[in-house]
C-alpha cells in the first residue's frame, strides 16, 4: 500500500518504455498506474490511464491485456456508481476471457457483473453470473474467487429477504475466507451474517 512509491516508479518505467520504443512495456505501465490511482479513489486519472493502456493493447493486438484493461475499466465505472459503463467493460472482458480460454479471467468477469447486477437491484441477474463464477472457480480449484462468490450469493439473497439461503451461503464463504487467512473477507462475512441474524 506505498502508493506514492508505486506511482513513482511506475512513471519512471513509462519513460524508460518509451524512450526504447516498448509499447508492450507502456502499456503495462498505463495499466499499473491505472490500478494505483484507482486504489487512491482518484478514478478520473485511472480511467485516463486505464484508456490508454487499452488502445495500446488494441494497437500491438494484446487480447489479454485488452481484456485486463476492460475488467479495471468495469471496476473504475462501477465504483463511481456508472453500472452501465460498468456492465459493458465487465461484458467486452468476458468475451475475450472466454476466447483466449482464460477460466480464471472468465470467473472474474461473472463476479463482476453479479456484483453489478446486485448493486443495480437485478438479483436474478446477480445470481446467474454469480453461480456461473461459482462453477468455475470450482473447476480450477480457485478458493479466494469461491469465497467471493458464495459471500456475493450470501448478499444477493439477503437483498431478496432469503435469509436462511443468505446465512448458508455467508457461512461457507466464511469457512473459505478463515481457511485461506484472508481476514478482511473474513470480517464483511461477520457484517453480512450480523445484517441476516438482525
Amino acid at each position: 500500500s506505498k502508493y506514492a512509491e508505486a506511482k513513482e516508479l511506475c512513471e519512471r518505467a513509462l519513460l524508460i518504455s518509451t524512450e526504447i520504443g516498448d509499447r508492450n512495456g507502456e502499456g503495462t505501465c498505463y495499466l499499473n498506474l491505472g490500478g494505483v490511482y484507482k486504489s487512491v479513489g482518484k478514478y478520473d486519472k485511472a480511467r485516463a490511464h486505464l484508456e490508454k493502456s487499452l488502445m495500446i493493447r488494441k494497437e500491438i493486438g494484446d487480447r489479454n491485456g485488452e481484456a485486463h484493461c476492460y475488467e479495471n475499466l468495469g471496476i473504475v465505472y462501477g465504483s463511481v456508481g456508472e453500472y452501465d459503463k460498468a456492465r459493458e467493460h465487465f461484458q467486452k472482458s468476458l468475451v475475450i476471457r472466454k476466447r483466449i480460454i482464460d477460466r480464471n479471467g472468465e470467473a472474474n468477469c461473472y463476479l463482476n457483473l453479479g456484483v453489478v447486477y446486485t448493486s443495480v437491484g437485478e438479483y436474478d441477474k446477480a445470481r446467474e453470473n454469480l453461480e456461473k463464477s461459482l462453477v468455475i472457480s470450482k473447476e480450477i480449484g480457485d478458493r479466494n474467487g469461491e469465497g467471493a462468490c458464495y459471500g456475493n450469493l450470501g448478499n444477493a439473497y439477503r437483498s431478496v429477504g432469503e435469509y436462511d439461503k443468505a446465512r448458508a451461503h455467508l457461512e461457507k464463504s466464511l469457512m473459505i475466507r478463515k481457511g485461506i487467512g484472508d481476514r478482511n473477507g473474513e470480517a464483511d462475512c461477520y457484517e453480512l451474517l450480523g445484517t441476516v441474524y438482525r
